[in-house]
């Protein structure tokens, strides 16, 4: 988490704010449904909150390449 941080300070200072926030926002999320999930106390919760941490990293993984393919890196 705290590379992306480092990683988004490149963007242009116009384009850094939505962006931004939705990178943030998408990676945060991962850690914190992984957390939730296992304070459900069943695995079966604990198993989709899994899932939803794995769409946060995919989400994620196209924001970077999206901010890769508008040269914001």
């Amino acid at each position: 988490m705290l590379e992306l941080y480092e990683l988004t300070k490149q963007f242009a200072v116009e384009k850094r704010y939505r962006l931004v926030d939705q990178i943030c926002r998408a990676a945060a999320s991962v850690p914190t449904n992984i957390a939730e999930g296992k304070g459900r106390g069943s695995t079966k919760e604990y198993i989709h909150f899994l899932i939803m941490a794995r769409g946060s990293t995919e989400e994620t993984k196209y924001l970077l390449l999206l901010a890769r393919d508008l040269h914001y890196l």
